[in-house]
């Protein structure tokens, strides 16, 4: 958009003259060459670029953020850098920058610019308003919003037997936190097994880990056997790592381990039977097999469905592992494990 601004010059003419002020600024100043006039000026003060250029900014910013807080060892650091990278080559923009000069980030565009933006016929504008609707609903913690993000950025590389992991994580971590009292902290999913997940007052949730409190178990005379054959092979063994464990930092010692089975449609009694073999392998990484009862009765097998031709003891045994679906995990019917826990 084009705007005007008053400019003085000597014997030169920048625009529209304007005959009175030049009248009264030669009287003024005694200078007969000067001329006032109204110089045609352009402004990127408008509603869309408003909105375009706080978008730019603000996700050149977090993008920035968000590249410092990664580790070497991040898989995806090379994408993070090339995006950061293109939004500093869109920054660098003759009118970008211009744009970007004029506004400040900490003014966030008013109602009317985000209603000039939608309605453009330039679809960057309407792009960039749909991005800071987003955003807000984000904010706002709009559920709908917020699962549309993750599906799009860091849940849709993860097969849905993976999702269905860090649903069951969440979910036992919101039992605990409801049963405990306790705050609940997300940590960011960086790839780095080593740190938590999730923490819930003295507690943290480990996802594809062993953690810290892992100790070589003694090796059966079956995996001698298995050992020996792969050797031959040139292959290595497969090493034991629960879905989900639950570490205790108060005590220093796993708390609960925690086998997730996906399935879709068919009986879950064969899954069921996999995952209690799993979880009674898993045992061994932290407690000799005769010591494992209390762990085990701290543990749990969650499937996604499937679980009506199983028969659930009431009550079940103090070491036995729960077992739950997905409709009991979101009936909250987890508390009975969180308190096992204490």
């Amino acid at each position: 958009m084009l705007k005007t601004g008053l400019r003085i010059e000597d014997s030169v003419v920048r625009g529209r003259i304007d005959a009175r002020a030049t009248v009264l600024h030669r009287r003024m100043t005694g200078l007969t060459t000067a001329i006032v006039s109204q110089e045609p000026l352009r402004s990127y003060d408008s509603g869309p670029n408003q909105v375009l250029s706080w978008v730019l900014m603000q996700a050149s910013s977090l993008a920035s953020r968000f590249a410092a807080m990664l580790p070497d060892s991040a898989s995806y650091r090379e994408v993070v850098n090339t995006t950061v990278q293109s939004l500093e080559q869109v920054r660098r923009i003759h009118a970008i920058a211009l744009m970007t000069s004029q506004l400040s980030a900490a003014r966030r565009p008013c109602a009317s610019a985000v209603i000039e933006s939608g309605r453009s016929r330039r679809e960057v504008y309407r792009r960039a308003r749909a991005a800071y609707e987003t955003l807000l609903r984000i904010e706002s913690a709009d559920a709908e919003a917020i699962t549309t993000m993750l599906r799009a950025t860091l849940l849709a590389p993860l097969e849905p037997w993976r999702r269905y992991e860090l649903a069951v994580a969440f979910g036992i971590a919101e039992a605990l936190a409801a049963t405990n009292q306790d705050r609940l902290t997300l940590n960011l999913l960086i790839g780095d097994t080593s740190s938590p997940i999730i923490r819930i007052g003295r507690f943290s949730v480990f996802w594809q880990s062993r953690t810290k409190c892992y100790r070589p178990p003694e090796i059966e005379p079956s995996e001698i056997v298995v050992r020996r054959i792969l050797d031959a092979y040139g292959l290595s063994a497969s090493s034991d790592r629960p879905d989900l464990v639950v570490v205790d930092e108060e005590a220093k010692a796993v708390a609960a381990v925690v086998e997730v089975k996906y399935l879709t449609g068919e009986d879950a009694t064969d899954r069921v039977r996999s995952a209690v073999t799993q979880l009674v392998r898993y045992s061994r990484l932290y407690h000799p097999i005769d010591e494992a009862g209390p762990l085990l009765g701290r543990s749990l097998v969650a499937v996604s469905q499937g679980l009506e031709a199983l028969t659930i003891p009431s009550p079940v045994p103090v070491d036995t592992p729960l077992i739950v679906d997905f409709a009991a995990i979101r009936s909250g019917q987890l508390a009975e494990w969180a308190h096992r826990l204490h």
